[in-house]
């Protein structure tokens, strides 16, 4: 069902998703539905697998949420019998679908059930490293990708280059950023700390915030090797990881840490819910990673005003821009180098990178102008 309101046409809308973990996309899909809020009667969304602490949020704010509860080989056939008869109920004008396994059960599903305007979301560069079952999914879509969706909507342009190379139609393929929300608190290097204060962390220490999922693509490894450079010539400097695994019970980045006896240097905080406060607690921020698309916690530490440090993937220096120290993937030296470069600069000038970061992704990458531009892909799915 379309309706017109004041000259505008408002679509019903099924997000369908592998899951409302915590996670870039997941963050994506979340600031989407709050930016469109004033339609969220016409919006539902559909989890593949369980609610998760962002399906959570969304609930608490009223919107749709479905979980399938997908699991196992045996899960995907219930949840695409589950997915069809959602589907029928709903009768959405649009069916979104976001990351791989979404993008084939959901457009499978939708494509069943008469629905036409299907649009793709690819959310990664490259192919997830250790994630052989995610790659045949993969695979599976760019031989269906002709004919399956309507449009595929890619966070960057690397995203778009490399799955043009594993098989995409290139002509389906439209590129939109990830946007940001303004964040709630901003860097101010003249106050003390609050949180990072029940760590035993002064406020003199100079502060490396590293922020994402335990996983090889994140590259946590990279940046506890290239903390073992800095310990050695810059003492007042600690480092905090955050993310899902990265604590205490995962003995593989304990043994990691262990192995260059970090111990006293690293702060593990695990996965948080406060990530827009700690953010300005940081007095840098790090972004390791061996691959990335358009990411999302870059574009969130460059508006809470903080200077960065970060690998060059992906889209990350169109996100970064002039103010951001890039180095190469990999690349153990060149970052240690980069942080410890940082480390000696005076606050000021680092108060200054970290506003002309954030000026950069508030001009570019609102989610303001990201919801027009998925709104304008749905108004030309209904033109054509």
């Amino acid at each position: 069902m379309t309706i017109t309101t004041h000259n505008a046409t408002v679509f019903k809308i099924c997000h369908i998703i592998t899951d409302l973990d915590v996670g870039g996309a997941e963050f994506m899909l979340k600031r989407l539905v709050e930016e469109q809020s004033a339609q969220r009667d016409f919006m539902s969304i559909v989890s593949l697998t369980n609610l998760g602490k962002i399906g959570e949020q969304l609930q608490a704010q009223g919107f749709t949420v479905y979980t399938l509860n997908m699991a196992g080989k045996l899960g995907l056939l219930i949840a695409f019998w589950r997915l069809c008869k959602l589907l029928k109920e709903l009768r959405p004008d649009v069916v979104q679908t976001w990351m791989y396994h979404a993008d084939l059960l959901g457009g499978l599903a939708a494509y069943f059930c008469g629905i036409r305007r299907i649009v793709w979301g690819i959310h990664c560069s490259k192919l997830p490293i250790g994630r052989p079952l995610t790659k045949v999914v993969m695979l599976i879509c760019a031989k269906m990708s002709s004919w399956l969706p309507a449009k595929i909507i890619c966070v960057a342009e690397a995203a778009k280059a490399n799955h043009i190379e594993y098989g995409y139609a290139k002509h389906k393929m439209t590129i939109i950023p990830n946007g940001f929300s303004e964040a709630p608190i901003v860097k101010d290097f003249t106050k003390s700390r609050h949180i990072l204060k029940k760590y035993d962390v002064a406020d003199s220490a100079f502060i490396v915030g590293c922020v994402g999922r335990f996983h090889p693509d994140k590259g946590q490894d990279i940046l506890i090797e290239a903390v073992s450079l800095v310990a050695e010539k810059a003492a007042n400097t600690q480092f905090v990881l955050v993310g899902r695994g990265c604590d205490k019970e995962n003995s593989h980045l304990i043994n990691l840490i262990d192995n260059f006896n970090l111990r006293s240097k690293i702060i593990l905080l695990g996965e948080r819910d406060d990530i827009p406060l700690l953010l300005p607690e940081f007095d840098l921020f790090c972004m390791p990673s061996r691959t990335e698309a358009f990411p999302v916690a870059l574009g969130e530490a460059m508006l809470a005003g903080l200077p960065c440090v970060a690998t060059d993937v992906g889209d990350a220096k169109e996100l970064g821009g002039p103010t951001t120290w890039f180095v190469e993937p990999c690349d153990v030296n060149s970052l240690a180098i980069g942080i410890m470069a940082m480390s000696e600069k005076p606050a000021p000038e680092l108060a200054e990178r970290g506003l002309q970061g954030r000026l950069h992704v508030k001009e570019l990458y609102s989610i303001q102008n990201v919801s027009r531009l998925y709104s304008r892909v749905y108004q030309d799915l209904f033109a054509e």
